[in-house]
């Protein structure tokens, strides 16, 4: 009972097209850029992304400078509606999508919809932004332990 790889590749390309809009004023990336600097394969991320633009979450341009774009403000999106769209955690379970033959007989439907229903609250207590700002601070972190005689060389 977990969350999949696609939930995973979604967060991380989602911190990542954030990161470059913010940081480094990118409008829109190409699916490609996102694929190759998270190490996800392109066509799952292309049909992951589908998915996203589908529901409202990122904003697509067609083209030769085409690419993607978050259609909504990173605080302003909490991670339930990212997991809602592409996992819907617990659905393996008929108890949880209303379709249980059991029904009444089921003693253990109130176990799946109480863990159900707990992932889904925490999961809307954070937000991208909380990925974004965790994600800065562990990149801070890495940036302070490298000594300072090799900060500024290059690897050529």
């Amino acid at each position: 009972m977990s969350l999949t790889v696609k939930s995973s590749y979604a967060l991380r390309a989602l911190f990542e097209l954030a990161v470059l809009n913010e940081d480094e004023g990118k409008e829109k990336v190409p699916i490609s850029e996102l694929s190759e600097r998270q190490s996800i394969p392109k066509d799952f991320l292309e049909k992951i992304f589908i998915e996203l633009r589908d529901a409202g979450i990122v904003k697509s341009v067609r083209g030769k400078f085409g690419g993607y774009a978050l259609a909504k403000n990173p605080r302003d999106l909490p991670l339930s509606e990212i997991i809602q769209v592409l996992d819907k955690p617990l659905q393996s379970f008929d108890c949880i999508v209303g379709e249980c033959s059991l029904e009444i007989e089921c003693a253990v439907e109130f176990v799946w919809k109480r863990v159900n229903n707990s992932i889904m609250l925490e999961l809307s207590k954070m937000t991208l932004q909380d990925i974004i700002d965790y994600g800065r601070k562990i990149a801070k972190i890495k940036i302070s332990e490298i000594p300072t005689s090799e900060i500024g060389q290059s690897n050529d």
